[in-house]
């Protein structure tokens, strides 16, 4: 595990654009030194930089996203979101899945919890509905009266899970 400790003999300098910038660091092995010089003279890259850090190869690269701007993402379709949701048993429910352009939605994955221990009642839905890709669509929602949260959760090819509650008052 390396350690890192402030050099007070170093230099923590950040200066406007003419300044060089310098920082130093010291771990318990070396220490390092890295400057940051100006040498743009003007351009926010230069064309030496541009040469020097690949900036050609890296416009032709897939855009570095964050991952979390990469999960798949959980419409809910039925019942329609509004505040303070009051609903009449029994209900539908319909939910579309929508993946990220570079893997797709595996339904084997789909979960859905109840309430706040988040008990596993996937099995009570998939026994009435076939949950693909896309999502799922069930008439027949039976829910007694009351307040009542549903956590659902799908993952793409790619490990990345979404998560969507629905929350409903049924009357």
């Amino acid at each position: 595990m390396t350690h890192w400790k402030l050099n007070f003999g170093a230099i923590f300098f950040i200066a406007g654009c003419a300044m060089p910038c310098w920082v130093q660091a010291q771990n318990g092995y070396k220490n390092e030194a890295v400057s940051l010089s100006n040498e743009a003279d003007g351009w926010l890259v230069s064309p030496a930089e541009a040469r020097q850090f690949k900036g050609e190869e890296g416009f032709n690269e897939p855009a570095a996203l964050r991952p979390r701007a990469l999960v798949p993402l959980i419409d809910i379709l039925k019942p329609e979101a509004v505040a303070d949701l009051k609903v009449k048993a029994p209900f539908a429910i319909a939910v579309r899945f929508k993946s990220q352009p570079d893997a797709a939605i595996d339904p084997a994955t789909f979960k859905v919890m109840y309430g706040a221990f988040k008990l596993d009642i996937t099995s009570r839905i998939t026994k009435f509905v076939k949950v693909t890709k896309d999502g799922f669509s069930l008439e027949n929602a039976q829910i007694p009266t009351g307040k009542h949260r549903l956590t659902m959760q799908v993952t793409d090819e790619k490990q990345r899970v979404a998560e969507r509650e629905l929350r409903v008052e049924v009357e």
